[in-house]
């Protein structure tokens, strides 16, 4: 259900903080806050989740006319800002040097200010930019998981050890395919209506976040363990991935995908071991393996024309590998 901006809720005080730097509509989107860019000035929105305490999720998508530059520390006080550029660039400043930062697209970085040293993000014009942004109110955050002390915890305490006596503190990070593939699951988050589906996506905005307090772990500790790929290599990585997802029926192989991405099969193949812990040929048969299951959910095609659909040609090894994944066949798995 919409409601208009008269009647938001609290966590609505967060997008209209944003509306001063960025003219928009605010409205809610079931737990979803959503700003919704005025056309004047560009287009494209802002999507707000209040995670959980202390955690904060902004989602930008944005097109705009002209130059612009937003303070992130608007968004929250006393946090650490977790940040990730999707697609397109973005500069970092604080407003107390004339010094930038350039985020490129797949970059990682982490934000922390004293209240008082205002941190902003640059966004250039006529390009589109899709940022990601995490923010961790310490205080509200170890209060809420006070007992807790999971490895996920114990680096991010670390993590804030060793910024938190700076006044303000700025890291360029680097590439990371693997956010990437888990925001692209994201996509259209704000219509699901499924309960089970809505924890999914949120269960995937912390895996995301482990992912960064990880790599900045290993970064600032100088453990990071790199792929060897070039920044170029690992985006062809992640385009053939999305290519294989789009069309799992077409007859994929290690020679058509090193024609389609100009990589050569060893760099292929490293690079989806790096991305997606699997061979190309074990992501080719997990994608078709997935499709099957929405086919068996929300179609009647028979098993035969699902086989077709997902371009395998025998129905008995189709059955086979559903089974290994499974544990029932796909016959007993849409009686189910």
């Amino acid at each position: 259900m919409i409601k208009n901006s008269n009647t938001l809720s609290q966590n609505h005080l967060d997008l209209n903080e944003l509306k001063i730097h960025l003219k928009g509509t605010v409205t809610e989107l079931d737990d979803f806050n959503v700003l919704e860019i005025d056309n004047t000035i560009g287009a494209g929105h802002v999507r707000f989740y209040n995670l959980q305490e202390g955690v904060k999720v902004y989602d930008f998508d944005l097109f705009l006319e002209n130059d612009l530059s937003i303070p992130i520390d608007c968004l929250s006080t006393e946090t650490l800002q977790f940040l990730y550029c999707l697609d397109g660039e973005f500069k970092h400043q604080f407003d107390t040097t004339n010094n930038t930062v350039a985020i490129e697209r797949f970059q990682t970085a982490v934000a922390h200010s004293e209240t008082g040293i205002h941190s902003k993000i640059l966004i250039p014009k006529n390009k589109r930019l899709l940022l990601h942004i995490i923010l961790v109110n310490k205080a509200q955050y170890f209060k809420a998981f006070n007992e807790d002390t999971c490895d996920f915890n114990e680096q991010l305490k670390t993590v804030l050890n060793k910024i938190e006596k700076q006044p303000k503190y700025f890291h360029a990070g680097g590439y990371n395919l693997k956010i990437a593939e888990q925001l692209k699951l994201l996509v259209g988050l704000e219509h699901a209506h499924d309960v089970s589906e809505k924890l999914s996506q949120k269960g995937r905005y912390f895996i995301i976040l482990a992912i960064q307090i990880k790599q900045f772990h290993q970064e600032i500790n100088k453990t990071t363990n790199s792929s060897g790929l070039l920044k170029y290599e690992l985006a062809k990585i992640f385009e053939i991935g999305n290519f294989i997802r789009e069309v799992p029926e077409f007859q994929h192989s290690i020679k058509s995908l090193v024609i389609e991405s100009g990589l050569s099969p060893a760099k292929l193949q490293e690079g989806f071991r790096y991305m997606y812990k699997r061979t190309v040929s074990d992501y080719i048969r997990n994608v078709r393996l997935e499709k099957a299951v929405l086919l068996l959910k929300t179609t009647d095609l028979t098993i035969s024309e699902i086989v077709y659909t997902i371009g395998l040609t025998s129905r008995s090894y189709f059955c086979k590998i559903f089974k290994q994944k499974h544990y029932c066949s796909p016959k007993e798995f849409r009686k189910k």
